[in-house]
C-alpha cells in the first residue's frame, strides 16, 4: 500500500510540474512618459493591477519610448509613483515600433511563449479625452484581460484606443 501510493503521489507531483511548466509567459508591457499627465493618474492603477497579477507567468515592465527620458528620470518617476515593477528606458523605439504603440499611456499584454499580442490598448476608461476624466470607471479593459489569463480562459477582450500623450517616433 506504502509503494502505491507513493507511485501515486510522484505521479501526481510531476503531473502538477508538466502542468506549471507549460503555462504561458505573458508580460504586460506598460508604454509611459514621465511627463504625461495622463501616466501619472494611471500608476495608482498600475500598483494595484501589479499587486493583484504578478507571478512567475505574468510580469510587468515600464517602457520610455522618448528620446527625452533620461535613466534619472526615469528613475525619479518609479520613486515619486511607487512603482514595484522594472521601468527601462526604449531609445531605440524597438518594441514601440513593433507592437504599433503611438500614445502613452498604452498596455500590450504579450505572450512571450507563443509570440503574439493578447492585448492592445487602454488600461481602462478613466479618460474620455486627454483633460477629460470620468467620475467613475465603467470599463477595465486591462484588469479583464489579466483575469481571464490568470482563470486560464480565452481573451474576449478588443483591442480599444487609448487616450494620452503622443509618442515622438524616430523614423
Amino acid at each position: 500500500m506504502r509503494v502505491f501510493r507513493s507511485i501515486f503521489l510522484l505521479f501526481f507531483l510531476s503531473m502538477q510540474f508538466a502542468l506549471l511548466a507549460q503555462k504561458d509567459s505573458i508580460t504586460v508591457y506598460y508604454f509611459l512618459t514621465e511627463e504625461c499627465v495622463v501616466c501619472q493618474q494611471y500608476t495608482p492603477t498600475m500598483n494595484r493591477l501589479y499587486e493583484s497579477f504578478n507571478s512567475r507567468n505574468l510580469s510587468f515592465v515600464g517602457l520610455f519610448p522618448n528620446r527625452f527620458s533620461r535613466e534619472e528620470s526615469i528613475q525619479a518617476f518609479k520613486e515619486k509613483y511607487k512603482l514595484p515593477f522594472e521601468l527601462k528606458r526604449e531609445y531605440y523605439q524597438s518594441k514601440t515600433k513593433r507592437f504599433g504603440v503611438e500614445i502613452t499611456p498604452e498596455v500590450v499584454v504579450y505572450n512571450e511563449s507563443k509570440e503574439y499580442i493578447v492585448y492592445k490598448g487602454r488600461i481602462d476608461n478613466l479618460f474620455m479625452r486627454v483633460g477629460k476624466r470620468r467620475r467613475v470607471v465603467t470599463k477595465k479593459e486591462l484588469e479583464n484581460v489579466l483575469l481571464a489569463l490568470q482563470n486560464n480562459e480565452d481573451v474576449t477582450i478588443e483591442n480599444t484606443s487609448p487616450v494620452g500623450c503622443y509618442i515622438n517616433l524616430i523614423k
